[in-house]
């Protein structure tokens, strides 16, 4: 009898699509080199965004400028980067290593199972943290005056805390209960309101934004009000060109997933594009401090007074 016949099945989900169980014999020598290059992007990627995100978090805590809730939004969008930078690239640069050394699939299934849900995780948490800074950001030109007492410190921990336990819940109920409908009923469920949410918000604050401009341009505000709207016209394009990245970062996997998958035939096909297209999802969550030190003067210079102080500990 075979030995490779005693090996536990790898519940790989290329099977899902027709393709063969993986196996070590499906790398040629170009797929080697794709696999390859896509693990020294994201053993390259990971570090800085755990770096980047970190600075967010410090520089929100420890520069007043930023301490309001808007920042404090980032600062919880960076956490869920720093996950992401942590663990979830780690376990798919484990995968990939796997998948290039030709090690037999019962010895890697525990790891690229772990790591579709980190990435199905973060996915989903950053999208229900955006969907909160577009409310904010709503909020905060719709009813300048108002923010304050609208988008309480409560309010806002409470706000945090429901995103979290609308993504934790249905990783529990789906690790007691293993079921392909279940999980894209829960899927939805999560999803698609947030999306609706997201898109709702942004087109009603750019048209409110729009409004407000008019008022200005016809002097139908009042100085002080017209200062505080454009401080948060500000912040309300850094989070349209944070979304407009995450977007670009999602779409192609979306669009692998959706239109390409079908039309694929070859195992070695799938497997490669399927690696540059979550690399491009992680690679997402280096690019969000970066929009935020372009944007932000404070940014730049809480960045700077951090790395001033990382240096002068090395030097002592």
């Amino acid at each position: 009898m075979n030995s490779s016949s005693n090996l536990p099945r790898c519940d790989y989900h290329l099977k899902d699509f027709g393709f063969l169980e993986w196996r070590p014999n499906v790398l040629t020598s170009d797929t080697s080199v794709a696999l390859i290059s896509v693990t020294i992007v994201n053993l390259l990627v990971s570090p800085l965004t755990l770096f980047l995100n970190v600075l967010v978090v410090l520089a929100v805590k420890t520069t007043p400028q930023l301490r309001d809730k808007y920042h404090a939004l980032l600062a919880c969008l960076a956490g869920t980067d720093i996950m992401t930078g942590a663990l979830g690239q780690p376990l798919f640069v484990a995968e990939l290593i796997y998948r290039v050394t030709g090690r037999p699939p019962s010895e890697f299934c525990a790891i690229q199972d772990a790591a579709r849900k980190f990435i199905r995780t973060s996915l989903t948490s950053s999208l229900l943290h955006l969907t909160l800074i577009s409310i904010e950001r709503y909020i905060s030109i719709k009813f300048p005056f108002k923010h304050d007492d609208i988008v309480t410190k409560r309010r806002l921990i409470v706000s945090v805390i429901s995103a979290w336990w609308l993504l934790a819940f249905p990783m529990i109920l789906l690790s007691f209960y293993t079921n392909d409908v279940l999980r894209s009923i829960l899927l939805m469920l999560t999803t698609f309101p947030s999306i609706f949410i997201l898109i709702l918000c942004r087109i009603a604050t750019y048209y409110e934004a729009r409004n407000q401009m008019r008022k200005i341009k016809t002097q139908q505000m009042s100085p002080t009000a017209a200062a505080t709207f454009l401080k948060e016209r500000k912040a309300f394009k850094t989070t349209t060109f944070v979304i407009g990245v995450v977007l670009l970062c999602y779409l192609p996997n979306g669009l692998f997933r959706v239109v390409f998958v079908p039309l694929i035939s070859s195992p070695e096909t799938f497997l490669v594009t399927e690696a540059f297209t979550l690399t491009l999802l992680f690679c997402n969550s280096v690019f969000n401090p970066v929009i935020y030190c372009a944007r932000s003067r404070e940014y730049r210079r809480a960045f700077k007074k951090l790395l001033r102080r990382v240096n002068y500990v090395q030097a002592v």
